[in-house]
């Protein structure tokens, strides 16, 4: 039996949050990998040079021009563990990357002493579930056969059944969680960690929010321990 812990968290790093702060609260969560969205490329290498992890990033979009390269946004995947196997993927066909509508799926594989994961990182579109139902399709396609696999992101869902089931060809089911948005007094649900449908979950942790967070972003990080 292996045990994980999965974070997943949306930084706004448009925002330009308090890297220092940020690190802090992902080092007492103590995960072996996280998930972040909305983070700017050297918003993630210091992230990573602050926790002395590995870090990997991939560009969702370039908000003002490529040649104001350190504002492009994307996603990132840190681990303290080795990590490899990086693929990513625009998932909005047909979408600009000059606009905040284009999005991307990312996935890699880390390894911690013999055990290997391999985990997604997306960021779902804002508007119709359709839309993000098409997405959730192509980034599950990513992943590969490797095994065990887990899923995490903003997926801009409020019970969405149907959005959850496209991950289900990866063997994967939404454990559950609470709201984590906006983060100041959360009522809505949209950060996810999906999980092997065999895991046996042992926590989930999303705090309560307020404005020491709302400092921080307008997400809450999510937390998913599990067993596999």
């Amino acid at each position: 039996m292996t045990t994980w812990r999965v974070l997943t968290w949306n930084i706004h790093g448009a925002g330009r949050p308090n890297l220092d702060v940020i690190a802090k609260v992902i080092d007492g969560y103590a995960p072996d990998v996280i998930a972040l969205q909305e983070v700017r490329h050297a918003q993630a290498r210091g992230l990573a040079r602050r926790l002395r992890w590995r870090a990997v990033w991939t560009r969702k979009h370039h908000p003002y021009s490529p040649l104001v390269w350190w504002r492009n946004e994307g996603l990132s995947l840190m681990t303290p563990h080795a990590i490899g196997e990086l693929t990513s993927v625009s998932i909005s066909t047909g979408v600009s990357t000059w606009t905040f509508r284009h999005r991307v799926a990312m996935a890699a594989t880390v390894t911690r002493d013999s055990d290997n994961l391999r985990i997604g990182n997306t960021h779902l579109a804002t508007r119709s579930p359709d839309e993000r139902i098409a997405q959730a399709r192509r980034a599950a396609a990513i992943m590969g056969d490797r095994r065990p696999v887990v899923v995490a992101g903003d997926l801009n869902a409020i019970d969405e059944v149907e959005l959850i089931r496209e991950f289900g060809v990866l063997g994967l089911v939404d454990p559950g969680g609470e709201p984590s948005n906006p983060s100041i007094s959360p009522t809505r649900r949209l950060d996810y960690v999906l999980v092997p449908e065999a895991a046996d979950v042992t926590a989930r942790l999303t705090p309560e929010g307020g404005e020491q967070w709302h400092e921080l972003s307008d997400h809450l990080p999510v937390l998913v321990e599990f067993t596999v």
